[in-house]
């Protein structure tokens, strides 16, 4: 079997707990795939990741408030390598949804962060079913 190669999907990197653990998690991680990448907007973290390649979007959209936008690159990008080579395992720490439905498409495994509480779901009923429906079933793998 062929190792797979490893994208860690974080678009957008602002500071705080969940991206000190990011951090370390992926330069962990970046020393055991024979390939390690990280998707991200936010190119002030680039020297932060030691044991990966950091591919940011070509468009500069890190100073931009807007998440959507930075996810909308990222996913650009992400859907760029994802044409070329199919043997890889993506971690997605954020944008999980919309990471989800790409790699699904494509048919690669993918591994999401669930960083919200279900039980602030259940204030949106249709937000609830969608985080349910594509996020908890359609991932390999959920990681509390």
């Amino acid at each position: 079997m062929k190792q797979k190669n490893l994208i860690i999907f974080m678009p957008s990197i602002e500071g705080g707990g969940v991206e000190k653990n990011l951090f370390i998690i992926s330069n962990f991680l970046g020393k055991r795939f024979k390939s390690s990448q990280v998707i991200t907007a936010s190119k002030s973290y680039n020297s932060s990741f030691k044991t990966l390649k950091v591919i940011n979007p070509k468009v500069n959209v890190e100073n931009y408030k807007s998440r959507r936008l930075k996810y909308f690159f990222c996913i650009l990008e992400l859907v760029k390598i994802l044409l070329r080579k199919k043997n890889y395992l993506v971690f997605a720490f954020q944008a999980n949804l919309y990471c989800s439905i790409i790699c699904k498409l494509f048919n690669i495994k993918v591994i999401v962060r669930s960083n919200s509480s279900p039980s602030g779901w259940a204030l949106n009923y249709f937000r609830k079913k969608i985080f349910t429906y594509f996020l908890i079933i359609r991932a390999d793998y959920v990681n509390p």
